[in-house]
């Protein structure tokens, strides 16, 4: 059952732990198949990014910013990492969607004039395809 995402305070972290990408589960390597790399992610943490309360399944944080030239909006989704509690552990990303753009911009006072990634409604037929 999904729970809450909650806020994150980067001083409690150190480090980011990131797989190589050749490890089994990488997690370098998800992140990668989504156009995420570590510069993204250093780019996000570093600049104007917002904590965005959503379910989450394994991660703890959902962090919503743009990348250091302003040219796209992340969602990124950390945990603490398994090997160290000081160390902060990217899950997953995605380029942010409407709703989450509209939050950081409701959080940050600053417009966002690109627009976001359109969810799409999973049809009937792509519900059967995932079975």
């Amino acid at each position: 059952m999904p729970k809450k995402s909650r806020p994150l305070d980067l001083d409690g972290f150190d480090a980011i732990d990131w797989d190589s990408v050749e490890a089994e589960g990488s997690n370098l390597a998800k992140c990668m198949s989504r156009g995420i790399d570590q510069g993204v992610v250093w780019e996000v943490l570093a600049g104007d990014w917002v904590a965005v309360r959503m379910p989450v399944n394994t991660a703890e944080f959902v962090d919503v910013g743009p990348d250091e030239e302003r040219s796209r909006m992340w969602t990124l989704l950390f945990a603490t990492s398994p090997q160290r509690g000081d160390w902060l552990r990217p899950v997953t990303g995605w380029p942010s969607d409407n709703d989450e753009i509209s939050e950081w911009q409701n959080q940050t006072g600053q417009e966002w004039k690109t627009p976001g990634k359109r969810r799409k409604p999973r049809t009937k037929q792509k519900r059967k395809e995932r079975r």
